[in-house]
This record gives C-alpha cells, structure tokens and sequence, in this order.
C-alpha cells in the first residue's frame, strides 16, 4: 500500500491523543472519499469535541493521496500568523510554544488551554486583510507532510518537537485572555475591534468570486451565532422561544423519533451563540444549514438562503446576488419567501390550536420572571433548605414517626451505642433545593406509590454524572457517587430507575447512563474508557455486591471492588488501571463513574463482608434504608412524561459545561474544571464537622471506626451536586448545604453501623454468631424458642455450634431465656430474648 500524508502522520496522532481527520488531496479542506472520488466532508467539526474511533483512523488510512489534518477544540488552539510584519510582535508576546509548522506563508503555534473560553477568531483589517487566525473549536489546520495546494511542496514542521512526540498536556498553555492580547498587538499594524464588529459587505453589488468562498460563509456564520436575536425568531420554528441568549424550537424538517405530533414534541433544536445543535438527533448545524432546512430550499438554491440569512443581519447584497448570473436563484428566493409566509400562518394557527396547557416554566424562566438574572450566582432561599439540628457528637433528638408507623424508642446497641435512624429523620432530609429537588418532586408526583428517600439517589447520581470532570469541588472533590437505597420487596424500587430513564433519553442524555451490571473488571474499564462520565443504574443490586465481595470469586469479579474503590479516589486525577497478558492498561483521564443501586436490607447486608469496611468499600457509599409500609394507592400528580422544565435544565448543566452535545473523550485530561466556591461559614461548618465525625469514629470499636472515615468527604460531594442543580455556572457550597449533606450521611453512617453489629462478621465463625443474635433480636417481645432456633439453623452449621453460640450470648449478657407465653396467650414454654 502507498503510504498517504495520513498514514503516515495519522495513526500516531491518534495515539498521542490528538483528533487527526483526511484533508483532500491539492486542498485544505477535510474530505471523504467515495465511489473513487473525493468530495468535501460534511460534519468533520464534530471531531473538535468528540474522538474518532480506531476503526475509523484504520478506514481512513486506506484512503488514496489522503492529506492529514488535526481537529483543534479539547484543549488544542493553533495560532495561524499570515501577516509577516507583525511576526516579530506576537512571538515576543506569545508564550514560547514547543511545537510549530510552515506551509507557504507565515507560521503555526500550537498551544494548549481552555476551550470552553477561548473561541476561534480572525483577525482582519478594515480593508480585510488577514493578519492572525485564533483556530479553537470548530476549527482544524493542515499538517505535515501534507501537501501545500499553491506550492506543490509538503508542509513541515519548524520545531525538533512535533505533535507526534508531544502530548497536548505537555504543549504550552495559554491564557482566556489571549484573544484579547493578540488583539492589542494587532491594533499597530490596522486592526480595529470596532470595526471588526462593525463589519458590513460593500454596497455594491458583490463578486461572485465573495459570495461563495469559504471565508465567506465562515463569516457569515460566525456573524449569524453572534447575532442571533436578528434572524432566528423569524424563522418562526414550531415552540420556538428565548431563553435569555438561548433559543429553543422544534426542528420542522425530521419528524419524531417517538411518533408525537408536532405540537407535543420537545424543543430538541438549540441555537447558542457556541452554535446550534439539535439534541434529539446529536446534528449539529450552521445558520445557512438551518434557513435552507426550514424554508425547504435544496443545495442549488443554497444563495437564496444566503441572501435571506445575510439581508436579517444588515449585509447589503444590493438587488440581487448577482444580476449576469443569479437572476433564477433570486427569483426562487422571493418564491421561499411567500411560501415561508404562508407556512408560518399554518403553522402557528396548528400549534395554538394543538399545544396542550402551559407546562411550569424552567429554572432559567423562573430566574427571568422573578427580574434575576440567568447563571448568575444566588444562594438557596432560606426555606429551599430544611433547617437542622447541629451535627456534634451526640446524634440528634430523633423525630416523631411519620403517620402510618408504630413509634417506638429508638433502639441502641450497647457495641456502639448509636441510635438506629427512623424515616422521619430521612424523610425531612428529601427536600433540597435546585435541580435536584425539582427531578425528586417529578419522580414521587408520577406514581401512586411515591418515596422521596427513593428518588433521592437517582437524581443525586443523574446530576452529578452530568457535571462529573467539568466541576470541581472547594477541596478539589468531584462529583461522582456511589449510592445504594435498600427497602423491603414492593415498595416500588424499580419507578425512580425507570423515570431517570425516561429523563436521560428525552433530553438526549441517555450516553450518560451506563449497563445495568458488568461481569469483569475488564468490561467495567471498557465502559469508562469509551464514555468516561456514566451512572450505572442496578436493581437486585445486593447479588452484584455478593458476587464481587465472595472470597471464592474469580479475580475478574473480585477485581470490581478494587476499580470501583480506586475510581472513586481517582476523579480528580488519572486511573491508569491493571495490565494484562491479553491488553494493555489504557490510562483513563477523570474518571466520573456512579452507581445508584437498590436491593432489600436482607440481600443486601449478608452480601457485604467484613472485609467491606476494613479496605474502605462501604465507607465510600451513601445508604438510603426506607422502612416502613409503602405508600399506596396516591393518584399521580404527574404525567409519565418528563417535564420541559427538566429536560431545560438537564441541559444547561452540559452546555455550561462546554461539552456541548457529544461526550466526554477519556484520553484527555479535563484542564480547568469550574472550581466551586464556600459560602460565609461554610467552610469554617465544613472543618467543625469534619472533626465531630473524626472523634465519632474514635469513640466507637476499631471493627467500626472506619465507617466514619469518608463521611465529610461523600457528605462534600453531595452538597457540591445539590449546588450545581441551583447554579451551574458558579455554583456556592452554602453553610446550609454543608450542613444538610453531613446530616444525610450521618443517618447513612448510623444506619451502617448498625446493621454491621448486626450482620458483618470477619470469619465465619462471626458471622454465625451474628446470625443467632439477629434471630433472637428479631423476635422481639415474643422471644423464640430453642426448638425454634434449631429449624432456623437449616443445616448451616451444627447444634453443638448453636448451643455453643447461645451459651456464649447469655454469658455476655446480650440474651436471656425466661419462661414466658407469647403476647397471644398459649402455653408458657423456655423462650430466649434479646437484651
């Protein structure tokens, strides 16, 4: 095979991390090649923010005369400097940058840095002359050893130090502000930002030669995205509305993939001044791809919809396009426009009469209407948080049981002597505030079986997987968790699982949740390799524990636990994983990996060794244990189908995120997360209770100390997740917050302890003992009598162990055998109970 620029260059860029895409041959252009012909690719910028696949690089790389180019957006920004008297100027302003090409004219730097802030930019002169050319997102460059179209000759690289042997996070990092210095530079040699902004076509009738070259349309569309309040409501695209610099509408020219009307589909289509993307369908667009779409106009009409998109944004094209040549085109583009008229009519006359009531207005509409603000830093109202008793060393008065329970007296056990939690106590934990609060309300309000506690975990899990590696916490913490609610066989467990689902795939979010189970070590890394940022949703989740906690697993389950506890510590930094003699270990960059998980204490409980708490497994989860009897019978107060309000917002979190709407890329680091702040006292709240916890832990036996080692650390990313769903864009760790976060898993920590003094054992022979105890304990007033006792035992181990067992128990003062009758009355016979 004759070795092309791309097979050469290509597979290596790949490997070091980069995006390479085929340049067509003699072109600059991205290309595809099909029916032995190349043409223009369409879609190419989808790899600035999403990798390619290594079947994809392979199938390139047989591409004849492929040219190589790289993607920049994912931290990778190229300076491009044609004007050669300002040369001198930028490069002792500039940042040295360790890797640089040539092609015909001038230089190429690349640099590294923060994309979600730094935007492409050209920066011209009033008459037009290019000077600078800032390639970011959205944008590419051709390298080595492609071939330059105007010389003949091969680009090359000006430095010892290539992108073949450099990595992205060794490259030079530049400021957010760097647009603005090179720009200050610039200004010697006859850049003017005014007039940049200002910029309109000349008054007279253009060249062809303009209207239809790529910096052209480039312009164009850049300066439709900038402007968007002048054009896009215009269109006027079905549900179209403004969100504050936002639009969305539904796209009239697919029809849904879920077969609803036209006036019950979502607004899926967004128009952001970053660009506009159409999440039912992950297409991006440009502002021209959009007119011709909506105003059904095919690519020969292509001027038609660049006239009507440019005369909106103030472009004098004068009569006509082109009046020796573009007179049909012209003529086709005033028949659009009546057309376009009467479609809007229709249109709007469908909907009004279709649209059903008005849903509650997103969080973003919310802020608008209370005269706020969107993004902008708010602190939760005081009444968004339950106010809480102060977390010391001594468990809070416990609350009165809710109706529909027998109160009893909080039960103690004399090992650790804390206080067994009730579902008050839970249930006045179930109101945060934010998006978090707003996904609970809607998950309890569309079933007539409704648990706040268990809505809880799921929309702590979603929300916290969509803002996993783009936010970090004040003490670098991020969001990932692991989150188990155990509650008795129907109780509903399996609604919120399933209403989560229904959310995550109405928003066109669904790649944010992972399998339901993974049988390997190997199949989990897999998993995180391909989409970094996942939530794992599992029912029977007490069998998954038992598999990977079983001393007789093979190691490819046992090895789970491991991932899974590294992973957890691993968010913030890099998890290089386990080598194989079948594969290599593949460093996977931010990690964010969670699981909400739901089973019954009874399978769950014995599934957890003691060895759980002693390697720190179980002190990383968050318990939510519901007792009690179910609701039942409540008529839902909402539909099955997720509110508009939540898919918004849903959404906003990745937008700001600057993830757009493709997923994350695991070979790359995430440069510069958004750091969340403390609010007044929050963090002083933060270190009194960080402490509290500590002398908790050493209050109590060695066995148990542990479950209290990790308790501020998951309390500090729940409180971040709750404060993301308020504000995405600067989100604020209130005293509040902190505090709500510590009292839920000080419930989570009681309520661990004491089923581990009830069921967790070491040994075997522990967790016998353990059992006869629970036994006897769970009889109650009634006792339970030693004829009893054996056909409990059902052959696991023998009588002598059992009497040995209760001898053991009686002589320790945990039981005692009196001669008692049942509450029922019967005849009196030798019982033992529980002290």
């Amino acid at each position: 095979m004759i070795e092309t620029p791309f097979t050469q260059a290509g597979p290596g860029l790949y490997e070091n991390g980069y995006n390479p895409i085929p340049i067509m041959p003699n072109s600059k252009l991205p290309g595809t090649f099909s029916d032995d012909s190349w043409k223009p690719a369409k879609g190419w910028n989808d790899y600035c923010t999403t990798r390619p696949s290594q079947l994809q690089i392979n199938y390139w790389s047989k591409w004849p005369n492929a040219g190589v180019g790289v993607a920049c957006g994912l931290g990778l920004i190229c300076i491009d400097i044609d004007f050669e008297p300002a040369m001198e100027a930028l490069l002792a302003m500039l940042p040295h940058s360790n890797v640089q090409k040539k092609g015909r004219k001038g230089i190429s730097l690349f640099y590294r840095g923060n994309t979600d802030s730094i935007r492409s930019r050209n920066f011209r002169t009033p008459e037009r002359v290019g000077l600078v050319d800032l390639l970011a997102e959205g944008k590419q460059t051709v390298l080595p050893p492609s071939i330059h179209p105007d010389t003949g000759e091969p680009y090359y690289w000006w430095t010892d130090d290539t992108l073949l042997d450099v990595r992205l996070d060794q490259l030079t990092e530049l400021p957010d502000d760097i647009a603005e210095r090179i720009g200050e530079v610039l200004k010697a040699y006859g850049y003017d930002p005014q007039a940049d902004r200002r910029y309109e076509p000349p008054t007279d009738i253009p060249d062809v030669s303009l209207t239809h070259s790529t910096d052209f349309f480039r312009k164009l569309n850049e300066d439709a995205l900038a402007n968007l309040h002048s054009w896009v409501g215009k269109l006027a695209l079905p549900k179209g509305r403004w969100l504050g610099s936002k639009y969305r509408a539904v796209a009239p020219w697919r029809s849904s993939g879920s077969g609803r009307s036209m006036a019950k589909r979502h607004p899926n289509l967004s128009f952001d001044p970053s660009g506009i993307q159409d999440f039912g369908t992950m297409e991006t667009f440009t502002p021209i791809n959009v007119v011709m779409r909506t105003m059904e106009l095919g690519e020969a009409q292509r001027d038609a919809a660049v006239q009507w998109l440019g005369e909106q944004l103030g472009y004098n094209f004068g009569v006509e396009i082109d009046l020796r040549s573009r007179r049909k085109e012209a003529a086709q583009m005033a028949e659009a426009a009546e057309r376009d008229v009467a479609r809007i009519a229709a249109r709007e006359k469908t909907i009004i009469e279709a649209a059903p009531s008005m849903e509650p207005s997103s969080w973003v509409e919310r802020q608008m209407s209370a005269g706020l603000t969107p993004w902008v830093k708010t602190n939760p109202t005081p009444h968004e948080v339950a106010s809480l008793a102060l977390i010391t060393g001594v468990p809070a008065t416990v609350a009165a049981e809710p109706a529909g329970e027998v109160a009893e007296d909080p039960a103690t056990d004399a090992d650790h002597n804390e206080v067994t939690p009730t579902m008050a106590e839970l249930e006045a934990l179930c109101h945060p505030p934010g998006l978090v609060g707003d996904i609970m309300d809607w998950i309890a309000a569309s079933t007539s079986s409704p648990s706040r506690p268990l809505a809880l975990g799921p929309a702590l899990g979603f929300v916290g997987t969509l803002a996993g590696r783009h936010h970090a916490g004040p003490t670098n913490l991020r969001t990932n968790l692991y989150i188990v609610a155990l509650a008795p066989a129907g109780y509903g467990k399996d609604h919120p699982r399933k209403a989560l689902s229904r959310l995550a795939v109405e928003a066109g979010l669904d790649r944010y949740l992972g399998p339901e189970g993974f049988l390997s070590d190997s199949a989990l890394r897999k998993t995180i390799e391909h989409s970094p940022s996942q939530l794992s949703l599992m029912d029977e989740f007490g069998a998954f524990i038992a598999k990977i906690m079983d001393r007789r697993a093979g190691t490819h389950q046992s090895s789970i636990r491991q991932m899974l506890m590294q992973m957890f510590t691993s968010a913030d930094s890099l998890y290089k994983g386990t080598a194989s003699a079948a594969e290599s270990a593949v460093p996977i960059y931010n990690p964010n990996f969670s699981v909400y998980g739901t089973s019954t204490p009874h399978d769950f409980w014995p599934s957890m060794s003691g060895k759980g708490i002693s390697d720190g497994f179980l002190p990383r989860w968050l318990v939510l244990t519901v007792t009690g009897d179910p609701a039942d019978g409540v008529e839902p107060k909402a539909s099955l189908e997720p509110p508009t309000k939540l898919i918004e917002d849903c959404r906003a979190i990745i937008t700001h995120n600057g993830a757009g709407n493709l997923g994350d890329s695991s070979s790359r680091p995430i440069l510069r997360p958004r750091v969340a702040d403390w609010g007044v006292g929050a963090k002083e709240r933060w270190m009194e209770l960080r402490l509290a916890f500590k002398r908790r832990g050493e209050a109590c036996s060695p066995d148990l100390a542990a479950l209290w080692t990790r308790t501020m650390e998951v309390a500090l990313r729940i409180a971040h997740i709750v404060a993301i769903g308020v504000d995405p864009v600067r989100p604020v760790l209130t005293r509040d917050l902190v505090d709500w976060a510590a009292k839920l898993m000080e419930l989570s920590t009681r309520h661990c302890i004491v089923e581990v003094s009830d069921r967790l054992a070491l040994n075997d022979k522990q967790a016998e003992y353990l059992k006869v105890r629970r036994w006897i304990k769970e009889a109650g007033s009634d006792g339970v009598t030693s004829s009893t006792l054996k056909k409990m035992v059902n052959g696991e181990f023998d009588l002598r162990r059992l009497n040995d067992i209760t001898q053991q128990l009686l002589e320790s003062k945990m039981i005692e055998q009196r001669f008692a009758s049942t509450k029922t009355g019967g005849r009196p016979s030798h019982r033992w109970f529980a002290l």
